[in-house]
């Protein structure tokens, strides 16, 4: 499996990796995949996990993103990503 990396722009930042085959799925992103070179902004903190599948997230503020999605009083997000991000790496 092929895997994609953003690449440190600071030492504090963590970088991520996914699959090529994640990073095609992704066709909706406006943040240029900023969220594997650990952009904050670019990060919506996740409340629950189900599965795997599905993850349920306090929206940032500033962030407006084609794959958030509100559910109730939540929101869920839907990008494939950021889905595999939290999957690997818990966060």
């Amino acid at each position: 499996m092929e895997e994609h990396a953003g690449t440190h722009s600071s030492r504090n930042r963590a970088e991520f990796k996914v699959s090529a085959d994640t990073l095609n799925e992704t066709d909706k992103c406006q943040m240029n995949f900023s969220c594997l070179q650990g952009v904050k902004e670019c990060f919506c903190e996740v409340e629950e996990g189900i599965n795997n599948k599905i993850i349920f997230i306090k929206p940032s503020v500033s962030n407006l993103c084609n794959y958030r999605m509100s559910f109730g009083y939540s929101c869920t997000c839907n990008c494939p990503v950021r889905k595999e991000i939290y999957r690997i790496y818990r966060v």
